[in-house]
């Protein structure tokens, strides 16, 4: 589970401190939407600011403290792999998860993004599916602003999977009861620091903007989301590392420490906007078989 700590913090401290901040965010989904615009269909990019808007809304919903809804989504931004192991041994389902979680007495909080990805993008195609076939002009309109809302709040969990430390037990501070030959901080405050602070102070678009790629075709999706957390998760020691050498001080901004987050924002907007073109794609296409149950 989070630590007590955490928990108390999360009611004190604004919204912003989660993930990649609301600056993170907006400029994840804004660089995803600007990438595959060209191949993607004209309402996205219509809808540019309530797509970019959308990509904080599941921290929002934080506000509502205690509440059954905050409760239900919190684990879905984070994946804590030292808990479970390999990314790639996770099942599709999630509640064949959660089984093998409780048979393996793993923590239930030990965190779900791969399935709030996975999920949000199955609305996705679903959205675009039923506005290719809709009949009236009201149904058209109607999956239109179910595909806007589900593209925005999908980059919301893809952006939080690009931080390291969302996919770590280590996500404020080195864990207090793990080994730490390397002696990495403990400081709670080094996860808002950094996808926060220092996002705010020295990362501007105009560094991201050309480190992110025209969406490709994702062969298979699972696989894809799977390999990129596995991606962010090697990046967690090399994180600290950069904080031992005080690259994240949003005071004094240095250049590894801007040219880590540059990369990991570049690699959300590219991952995003090659999700939201596969959907549309595959939206297109038959639908797949029922599984007997």
């Amino acid at each position: 589970m989070r630590s007590a700590a955490a928990i108390v913090l999360i009611f004190v401290l604004p919204v912003s401190v989660f993930a990649w901040g609301e600056k993170g965010h907006f400029m994840i989904n804004r660089l995803a939407l600007e990438a595959g615009a060209p191949k993607l269909p004209e309402f996205m990019e219509a809808a540019r600011e309530q797509i970019i808007l959308n990509g904080p809304e599941p921290d929002r919903w934080r506000q509502e403290v205690d509440s059954p809804l905050s409760i239900a989504q919190d684990p879905d931004h984070w994946f804590n792999s030292e808990e479970w192991g390999p990314i790639s041994s996770i099942p599709t389902d999630r509640y064949q998860f959660i089984k093998q979680l409780v048979a393996r007495n793993v923590n239930l909080e030990v965190g779900y993004i791969p399935y709030a990805i996975i999920e949000n993008y199955g609305r996705l195609v679903n959205a675009f599916r039923n506005w290719r076939k809709a009949k009236t002009p009201a149904e058209r309109e109607t999956f239109r602003a179910n595909a806007v809302y589900v593209a925005g709040l999908m980059g919301h969990y893809v952006g939080d999977g690009s931080e390291p430390m969302h996919l770590t037990i280590h996500h404020h501070g080195w864990g207090a009861t793990a080994p730490n030959p390397k002696n990495f901080t403990k400081e709670f405050g080094i996860h808002g620091r950094f996808e926060s602070a220092y996002v705010n102070a020295a990362i501007d678009i105009s560094q991201v903007r050309p480190k992110v790629q025209s969406p490709q075709r994702l062969p298979n999706v699972w696989d894809a989301i799977k390999q990129y957390l596995t991606q962010t998760f090697s990046e967690v020691e090399p994180l600290y590392e950069l904080e031992k050498a005080g690259e994240f001080n949003p005071d004094k901004p240095r250049a590894k420490g801007t040219d880590f987050i540059v990369a990991e924002l570049s690699r959300a907007g590219t991952f995003l906007a090659a999700l939201w073109y596969t959907a549309w794609l595959e939206s297109g296409e038959a639908v797949p078989t029922r599984n007997a149950r």
